[in-house]
């Protein structure tokens, strides 16, 4: 690769050519221009000439005339006249004359004698290889490309990540059943909870949360290295230049330093040095590379695995906890099979106590002794004396039922005659309240009615009043306009104009709009009438303190027993004590868990580490890709630097390590990793990584082959 100038060129040899041709190409084409320039001069010189000259000898004829015919005054004027002009037109030819005399020496002087004599070669450097790693890469002197950071890292406190590593490692294997609590923690969850602001974590969880923390603090406790440099991607527009255009190997020609080559040298020499640092940990980076990736592995699963087992377990206990509550609560209560006593139930649910309604033929609740349900645990349900089951019994409080029923019953029976009067007494106060209420409803009903027809007749009447004077109006209009068209008082008579149509339409309107309005009207009475006889018959209930004292808890969970499914989800497993202690209980306020917590909670760690590691590996690839691209390149150099005699300045080049491969070999995990040399020896490969061709890689052992997997993973 010489290098050239043109895009559209082989080589140097047609750039010279190229230039050459440009030359003389633009030598000829001014010799051309200055020819043609003088040429025309000339010509309108000589036409110039040409025309004085005619022009004298008509001027000299005419002043030979005039002195002819001297003895009279005019003509001696005249030819003073034309002496004096033809002296000026003899001074314009001699000028003209002299003009002609020197563009012909002019164009007999234009240089044509263009020539090269030397045509050289000279180059420009404006870029660099840097050996890297046993390939290169390259860096504009140009300043053509931006500068990229280059940055070497080392961990500070290698034993304290060592031993965490360690100490996460035994944590991974088992998690404990049951946490001790010597060393509790409490952590900060504000962040996720605005109900949950504290969770302590005790000692499996707390440590275990510490050591990647630990771990997580020494990854970025490090040291770093950066140094900077322009280098020039071959994805890059200016690496594709430089492929067509530039050359390693000027070949002894003249170099001209256009561009600062040394302005880079002390970055480089710091990259070099970084370079070697990492060459001397590159083993131990290796090391740490798959301590770390098995650490992403080992962690991802310990932790999705102990998280969701720890969610688990919490939701499990709180379950199991709830349940024994609930067990306990339940003792509470006497269960009652809802088939055996479904009549009774559905009695006592439809009960209104209401004294004007039952004053003497009120039925307590009562519930049979042989309808009680016994808990079968075998089968997680309720069962009877006559054998028939249920899931869901009918509960009543064992205080209300056999403490607060009877002493409500023994104490209304004392003086039941005097309560019975005052029940008495209140229902006709209340009776006479109401029926004061309904003469003076009605009363206002009929007083709304007749000012609401009186209301409706007066819009008729002023609608037909509207009516007649727009009718009279506009005949009027009409005969003033007739008057002022035709200026004749004939025609200033008003006519009756028949729009009864008209009229009808507007009346038709105008009468669905009151029509509608009265409705409107009527049934807003109407929903009016209906809530005072609501409130109304709600006014004349006579609670009937007797029975509701005793029963209404037993009518407010039969109530609640048929509503069930209307809870809220939170108050539902309450039911399964009783329905009404679900649906009266005073709940704590839900727990508030912001967004980023189910976020967290939803994450897949075991996908997320190894798409992670699958992206490392990718992007490791990519490089390896560039860097046998840049290799195949300095390749092409060194075999060009081999061909060429005059080579003097070969760019930098280090050779790639030479690679073995074993296509013979065909291992399978667990096989001894033994070969047959040349001389038909059994030979047993060392410990190591071997590269197996087709894309694989072996692992050996103590002997044996530990694993195979492929190259690019």
């Amino acid at each position: 690769m010489e290098g050239k100038v043109f895009n559209d060129s082989a080589n140097l040899y047609q750039d010279q050519a190229k230039i050459l041709f440009s030359y003389y190409k633009n030598a000829a084409e001014k010799i051309v221009a200055q020819e043609k320039n003088i040429e025309q001069q000339l010509a309108e010189n000589k036409s110039y000439l040409s025309n004085y000259q005619l022009e004298l000898e008509t001027k000299l004829k005419y002043k030979k005339i005039c002195w002819y015919l001297c003895f009279l005054i005019v003509p001696i004027f005249l030819a003073i006249k034309y002496g004096s002009e033809a002296k000026a037109l003899e001074e314009n030819i001699k000028s003209t004359t002299d003009k002609i005399a020197e563009l012909e020496e002019n164009y007999k002087n234009i240089f044509r004698d263009y020539k090269i004599n030397k045509l050289g070669v000279a180059y420009v450097p404006v870029a660099k290889r840097v050996a890297f790693n046993g390939k290169s890469f390259v860096i504009d002197h140009s300043g053509s490309m931006k500068n990229e950071k280059f940055t070497l890292q080392i961990i500070k406190q290698n034993n304290l990540i060592n031993s965490s590593i360690s100490d996460l490692q035994v944590l991974t294997k088992e998690a404990p059943v049951i946490e001790s609590t010597n060393e509790p923690e409490e952590i900060d969850t504000g962040d996720f909870s605005k109900s949950i602001q504290k969770v302590t974590f005790h000692d499996y969880f707390g440590k275990l949360d510490r050591t990647l923390r630990t771990i997580a603090f020494c990854l970025k406790d490090v040291d770093e290295s950066t140094v900077e440099l322009p280098t020039v991607s071959p994805t890059s527009d200016f690496y594709s230049y430089l492929e067509d255009h530039a050359t390693s190997n000027p070949n002894g020609k003249p170099v001209f330093n256009v561009f600062n080559t040394k302005a880079q040298d002390s970055n480089i020499e710091q990259f070099n040095a970084i370079n070697e640092t990492r060459k001397a940990f590159s083993s131990k980076s290796e090391e740490i590379d798959k301590t770390l990736r098995k650490l992403i592995v080992d962690m991802a699963n310990s932790v999705q695995a102990t998280s969701q087992m720890k969610v688990f377990a919490s939701n499990k206990l709180v379950e199991y906890s709830n349940r024994i509550l609930f067990n306990t609560l339940k003792a509470s209560y006497n269960f009652y099979s809802p088939t055996l006593e479904a009549d009774e139930i559905e009695r006592i649910k439809n009960e209104t106590f209401n004294y004007t309604e039952n004053e003497t033929d009120y039925h307590p609740f009562n519930l049979r002794e042989s309808s009680r349900v016994k808990f079968d645990m075998t089968s997680m349900s309720w069962v009877a004396e006559d054998g028939s089951r249920t899931i869901v019994p009918f509960g009543i409080n064992q205080i209300q039922e056999e403490i607060m029923a009877p002493i409500v019953t023994n104490l209304m029976r004392e003086n039941r005659k005097d309560r019975l009067a005052i029940y008495n007494h209140i229902r006709d106060q209340k009776i006479d309240y109401l029926n004061q209420w309904h003469r003076d409803t009605e009363d206002f009903y009929g007083r709304n009615r007749a000012e609401a027809s009186d209301l409706i007749n007066i819009m008729r009447s002023n609608l037909a009043d509207y009516t007649a004077n727009f009718n009279t109006l506009t005949a009027l209009k009409k005969t003033v306009e007739t008057m002022n068209s035709e200026g004749s008082l004939e025609a200033a008579s008003t006519k009756t104009i028949d729009n009864s149509d008209e009229v009808m339409l507007t009346y038709k309107m105008q009468s669905q709009e009151f029509i509608k309005t009265q409705n409107e009207f009527a049934e807003y009475m109407e929903r009016l009438h209906d809530d005072i006889d609501e409130k109304a018959k709600k006014f004349g209930h006579v609670e009937f303190y007797d029975a509701s004292l005793r029963d209404r808890q037993a009518h407010d969970l039969a109530e609640a027993a048929d509503n069930v499914d209307n809870l809220e989800d939170r108050r539902k497993p309450l039911a399964e004590v009783n329905p009404l202690l679900a649906k009266n209980s005073e709940l704590p306020p839900e727990p508030s868990v912001d967004r980023i917590a189910y976020a967290n909670l939803s994450i897949d760690l075991n996908s997320l580490a190894y798409n992670t590691l699958e992206h490392l590996d990718q992007n490791q690839h990519s490089v390896n890709n560039a860097q046998e691209e840049d290799q195949e390149d300095d390749e092409l150099i060194e075999n060009h630097l081999e061909e060429t005699e005059e080579a003097t300045t070969p760019p930098p080049y280090i050779p790639e390590e030479e690679e073995e491969y074993y296509e013979d070999v065909n291992w399978e995990v667990g096989d001894d990793a033994t070969y047959e040399d040349e001389d038909g020896n059994i030979c047993t490969y060392e410990d190591g990584e071997y590269d197996l061709g087709n894309g694989k890689i072996g692992v050996v052992e103590n002997g044996k082959v530990t694993n195979i997997y492929d190259s690019e993973q």
